[in-house]
């Protein structure tokens, strides 16, 4: 499974990240007031992610690289859908 992580963003009044995994698609972080909070929450969640050996964490460093490897993972997952029409 791979994890991407995507950078801290701000929005409406606090920051947060999102996140995408091929079986949950894209999801949002909680939205923290302080910035150091939400790079902690990011740094930990890799870190846990990491522990799993079947896990490949990539954390972002922009919001462009974060949604160019989203669209690649999206393309290879229907590349893949195909065959699961059984």
């Amino acid at each position: 499974m791979e994890l991407l992580i995507g950078p801290l963003l701000e929005r409406d009044g606090g920051y947060s990240y999102d996140t995408f995994t091929r079986a949950d698609g894209l999801r949002g972080s909680f939205r923290y007031p302080r910035v150091d909070a939400a790079r902690y929450d990011q740094r930990a969640l890799a870190a846990e992610a990491r522990r799993d050996s079947r896990c490949k964490v990539h954390i972002c460093q922009t919001q462009s690289e974060f949604e160019q490897l989203v669209k690649a993972a999206n393309a290879e997952s229907a590349v893949a859908e195909p065959g699961k029409e059984d």
